[in-house]
């Protein structure tokens, strides 16, 4: 099971609060934790002090104060990697968001068929980017380019990453089963990402 941080941007509460239903009735549905954020300027976004932990943003046109486009702008500049979905009730504004790299606009009131799409994508992007492991109830979402390698430790796995170190209580023969193809042992108790080995 994976987690998805979701934040609304939206200064209509009505809209807001409709489709923050829409998200949890599709989270319902997949089996998915969704953390959901509301705010309803994009200032406030901008000055969230976790911006980097978000997967995916859905980004109103039209906000009081600096518009959703120029919100997004600023959001790249930042340097946010994440997903932006655009939400408008006006089809001109739909090629406003090619330079910031938006995935999808979606037309008010928004479609839960099409809602769905979004949200299905960027689960199954963050489940080929990411490990992912529960531990003690908690989920554990690591990008694959951050770990460096895996070692055993008894019944416990070690997780030695580019910004930390994790425990997973499961078998390196068991792990290396669905990591991707760069993932690879080394040794009988180190699997190594070779992304991270600078000479053979």
């Amino acid at each position: 099971m994976i987690k998805i941080k979701v934040v609304i941007v939206e200064n209509t509460t009505l809209h807001a609060t409709y489709l923050h239903e829409l998200i949890e009735r599709w989270a319902k549905a997949k089996q998915t934790i969704i953390e959901t954020t509301t705010f309803s300027k994009g200032e406030s976004l901008l000055e969230f002090a976790n911006i980097n932990t978000i997967d995916l943003v859905f980004l109103d046109i039209r906000l009081e104060g600096i518009d959703g486009v120029t919100t997004a702008q600023n959001l790249r500049e930042l340097g946010f990697c994440g997903q932006i979905v655009f939400l408008t009730a006006f089809s001109e504004y739909v090629f406003d968001g090619y330079e910031v790299q938006a995935l999808k606009y979606l037309m008010k009131p928004i479609s839960y068929e099409k809602l769905c799409k979004c949200l299905d994508y960027v689960s199954k992007k963050l489940f080929d980017d990411h490990y992912i492991f529960r531990d003690k109830g908690a989920v554990i979402q690591i990008p694959y380019s951050d770990i460096i390698y895996f070692t055993s430790e008894n019944h416990y796995t070690q997780i030695i990453t580019t910004c930390g170190n994790y425990r997973q209580l499961q078998f390196l023969k068991k792990i290396i089963s669905y990591l991707p193809g760069n993932f690879h042992y080394c040794h009988r108790t180190v699997i190594v990402n070779i992304e991270h080995v600078i000479m053979l």
